[in-house]
Order: C-alpha cells, then sequence, then structure tokens
C-alpha cells in the first residue's frame, strides 16, 4: 500500500534497521532477503532523498534525517498494526484473535489460568500467547508486537498505561523436615538459612522480594537462583533451603507434603501486579474488551 507515494512497507524495513543497525540481522527479523532489505533501503531513500543510515566499521548510523525518521516510525507502525485490527463491532463472544501477554510463570499460574478458563466460556475463540520476561519480549512489547505486559510496579516506565490487577502476600517455605518448621523463623535464623529465589535475567533480574531485601538493606545466603517460580519448591524438598514465596502460589504446591509454610520474621510488603499495555491499544476495541475482562478477572481473585 502506498500514501502519499510511500509504500507503507518501507516504514517496517526502516525501523528493523534503526533496531538492529545491520542489513542481515533486520533480514533475519522480517523473514526477508538482505537483497530485498537493500532494495527497501534505496527506495526509501529515493522517496525521502536521503541516504537515511551509513556505515560506520560494522554498524550502520543514522543521518540527522534518518534519526528524525526513526524517532516517529515505531509509534506509527503500532498505530497502524492497530488500525488494521479495528473492525466495526467488537464483542468478546464473536471476537477471534490471539493476545500476547508478557508473564512470569507465577503470574501464567495464578491468574492466566483463571483468564483461559473464562474465555474458553465468554470468548471461545480468543487465544492467549504467554510469553516469558526476556529482552526480545521486552523489545516486541516496545515496538507494539505484545499486546499486554504483567508485572510489579518496577517495570513501568511514564510511557506505558497501567491498571492494578491483583494483590498477593508472602510466607516463607521449608521442608518439613527442617529444624526450623519446629522451631519457627527468628530473624537470625532467616538470616543463616540458605534461600532459593528468583533471577529473570532481564535488567537487574530481580523480582519484588529481593528489591524489597535491597531497600531493606538484608544481606541473605543464596542456595539457588532460578528463572522460575514453580520450580522452585523441588529446591525446598528435602534440603535445609527456605524460601520467601507468593502465598496464592504456595497454594499451588499443596501436593507437596514435604513442605511447610512459615510466617516470615519480618514483614514483606504486599506485591501488586499491574496490567500494562501501550498507547495504541487505546484505539482498539477487541484489546479493550480483553483489558476489562483481564481487570474484572484480577479483581475477583
Amino acid at each position: 500500500m502506498h500514501l502519499e507515494k510511500l509504500d507503507l512497507n518501507l516504514l517496517v524495513a526502516i525501523d528493523a534497521l534503526s533496531r538492529t543497525q545491520s542489513v542481515t540481522a533486520a533480514a533475519a527479523e522480517l523473514n526477508l532477503t538482505q537483497s530485498a532489505v537493500s532494495s527497501a533501503l534505496n527506495r526509501a531513500r529515493a522517496h525521502f532523498q536521503d541516504e537515511l543510515f551509513y556505515y560506520d566499521g560494522q554498524k550502520m548510523r543514522h543521518s540527522p534525517f534518518g534519526q528524525s525518521i526513526a524517532d516517529v516510525v515505531p509509534d506509527l507502525i503500532n498505530r497502524l498494526r492497530s488500525l488494521s485490527r479495528m473492525r466495526a463491532s467488537a464483542e468478546l463472544h464473536t471476537l477471534e484473535r490471539q493476545f500476547t501477554v508478557i508473564a512470569s510463570d507465577y503470574v501464567a499460574m495464578v491468574f492466566l489460568s483463571v483468564l483461559s478458563k473464562r474465555l474458553s466460556i465468554c470468548a471461545p475463540k480468543v487465544s492467549l500467547a504467554v510469553v516469558p520476561f526476556s529482552e526480545d519480549a521486552m523489545g516486541n512489547f516496545q515496538r507494539g508486537k505484545v499486546d499486554f505486559l504483567v508485572a510489579p510496579d518496577f517495570w513501568i516506565d511514564d510511557t506505558l498505561h497501567r491498571a492494578p490487577l491483583f494483590k498477593d502476600g508472602f510466607q516463607c517455605v521449608v521442608c518439613k523436615d527442617n529444624p526450623l518448621a519446629q522451631t519457627g523463623l527468628s530473624l537470625q535464623s532467616y538470616l543463616d538459612a540458605p534461600h532459593v529465589v528468583t533471577n529473570f535475567f532481564v535488567g537487574d533480574g530481580k523480582s519484588h522480594f529481593e528489591n524489597w531485601l535491597k531497600q531493606e538493606d538484608i544481606d541473605i545466603r543464596i542456595a539457588a537462583s532460578l528463572p522460575s517460580f514453580v520450580v522452585l519448591p523441588y529446591y525446598i524438598s528435602g534440603t535445609r533451603n527456605i524460601a520467601t514465596i507468593h502465598k496464592r502460589l504456595l497454594k499451588q504446591f499443596g501436593k507437596l507434603d514435604d513442605l511447610t509454610a512459615l510466617a516470615p520474621p519480618r514483614e514483606v510488603p504486599d506485591l501488586t501486579e499491574y496490567l500494562i499495555w501501550k498507547d495504541h491499544h487505546q484505539y482498539d476495541p477487541q484489546a479493550t474488551l480483553i483489558r476489562e475482562m483481564m481487570l474484572e478477572t484480577g479483581a475477583d481473585l
């Protein structure tokens, strides 16, 4: 499609080149040949009457005008994607679309599984694609290729829309054979114990609990650092390890008979998970319907 003689597909190529700074990498991302991307760049140069990019060693750099184009293209592409998804009417029971959500396995277990059950009744043709946290996933969210992000407030910047989804508290979990199961936790025994924590290897990798430890200047001994909440109890069973985990998640571990819950020696602030979306979804009636259902489901947990 052309607008004012501009092939809109060229904007997609410019966006990919801006981020990857490489014809080869842009071609791989767009599933095109390198010659097709080079051709798109040449056509974009001819349209804008500017080189747009130049090589500085092995990297592509923007020309001054190219930088001004790159600054507006991502948001424009997001809005065009949103526009392409709009329909004259949007009703849940007739909606047929896949929505992608970045979420931890904890959120997938305690929230998205409940949402999926509701969707199976109210919107049977809607599917959820749950994506774990990663640098690539967060980049796709920023580019509008992912619909929603569910995360604590420290993941949110001022450019994003957000709404509180649900809250959760924390308890400690130990193996029943651990002497602490009988004596309870003092602050000193808590600090002396080996801990199992999570690390998502995105940003600083820390969860709500680890960020709280840092704020309180509390040092703990790490026995294992995991990229997943749901495997965490298996690093407690049969050990002297301890973990501080979400109460809602603890309910899912009820089948593990050799674990027991204890109150933390110091109260950990409640976690609030937020539903987060970008500006272009404000104009997407289908996404609005799903967003409203997500917020209702979170309120009912």
